[in-house]
């Protein structure tokens, strides 16, 4: 009888933890934690890159979401995994197209063959384009107009189909050259007035 309960025990705490028979299935043809990072840390340094003069940015954090459970109650082992990157440098209305075609042609050299942009009326200013960086890798950038008309930009990139890991586990982040630190070694978040881009 004990041995009963103590398979019973194991083989519950087996299902609830992603080892039950259809989560195991579900584990083939998922994407590593070190790949699906991989992916989208070029595909942030591509885009980065393709920006110039250079913007000031404070670096990334990775937001993990699992999908949705199995037909049977298991936790599902995919999830989508993002990269996002916050721009510290203050954009201005006058600059912001500029800064748009500039990460639509670093988009490009990505192999994403087309770049939709969002109305130039609306609040939010958003492009979503597809990278092929070892696969597909999502990129979404995003202007939100701020109180004195200039923007805070944040870039995105994304992959679907990757192994669940909880977001701890793509750490430690890659330093990205532009994200500058204190004395302390904590990240700076004060917004920079560039010459170029803020005016």
């Amino acid at each position: 009888m004990l041995s009963f309960v103590i398979v019973v025990a194991v083989s519950s705490v087996l299902f609830v933890n992603g080892y039950g028979p259809l989560a195991l299935a579900d584990r083939s043809g998922r994407l590593g934690t070190g790949e699906a990072k991989g992916r989208i840390d070029h595909a942030v340094r591509a885009t980065m890159d393709g920006i110039s003069p250079s913007l000031t940015y404070t670096g990334a954090e990775f937001e993990v979401e699992r999908e949705h459970d199995l037909w049977d109650g298991e936790p599902s082992m995919g999830s989508t995994v993002t990269e996002i990157v916050t721009v510290r440098t203050v954009i201005s209305r006058a600059k912001l197209p500029t800064l748009m075609d500039q990460v639509a042609q670093a988009w490009k050299s990505l192999g994403s063959r087309g770049v939709d942009r969002s109305d130039p009326a609306d609040e939010i200013q958003a492009m979503r384009g597809m990278g092929h960086v070892g696969g597909e890798t999502f990129l979404t950038f995003y202007a939100k107009e701020q109180q004195d008309s200039t923007y805070l930009v944040t870039f995105r990139a994304e992959v679907y189909g990757a192994l669940y890991q909880p977001a701890h586990e793509y750490k430690p982040l890659s330093p990205l050259a532009r994200t500058p630190h204190d004395s302390k070694g904590y990240v700076i978040t004060d917004p920079v007035d560039d010459p170029y881009w803020s005016h």
